[in-house]
């Protein structure tokens, strides 16, 4: 998918107009109460999700080191957004693009056994994905 992302545009990266154009009226006026029903709606599913496939919960990490290989790369092509922390030249620290990975290491860590799985809120970033509004921008 070609990119639809113009950084001119204050408003670049929502739908384009004639997709919203077609009857669309938002439910919520108020901004604030939007983002209370999102986030109700997502503790909801998260919490029935848990009760009927028996997961559990756990914090997932906001980045990890090159050499931990928990960024696999499958496509031979995703560049990782990376960085050094200040007090550690040494270490070069990746943002995870994909958990595959590290979500079987942590089946493991936390020594679920078979029919017992995991949760978490992962907030990844992929350098090289499209820019449009059907990605977060």
């Amino acid at each position: 998918m070609a990119t639809t992302f113009n950084p001119e545009d204050p408003l670049g990266g929502l739908p384009p107009k004639h997709l919203m154009d077609k009857g669309y009226t938002p439910l919520f006026k108020d901004l604030l109460k939007k983002e209370e029903a999102l986030q109700l709606i997502k503790e909801t599913f998260e919490s029935k999700l848990k009760e009927n496939v028996e997961l559990q919960r756990v914090s997932c990490p906001m980045f990890v080191t090159k050499r931990s290989g928990f960024n696999d790369n499958l496509n031979g092509v995703e560049r990782p957004a990376t960085f050094m922390p200040r007090d550690f030249s040494d270490v070069k620290l990746e943002v995870p693009f994909s958990l595959a990975k590290w979500k079987r290491w942590a089946l493991h860590y936390y020594g679920l056994s078979p029919g017992k799985g995991i949760v978490t809120d992962f907030r990844g970033l992929r350098c090289d994905d499209d820019i449009d509004y059907t990605h977060s921008l």
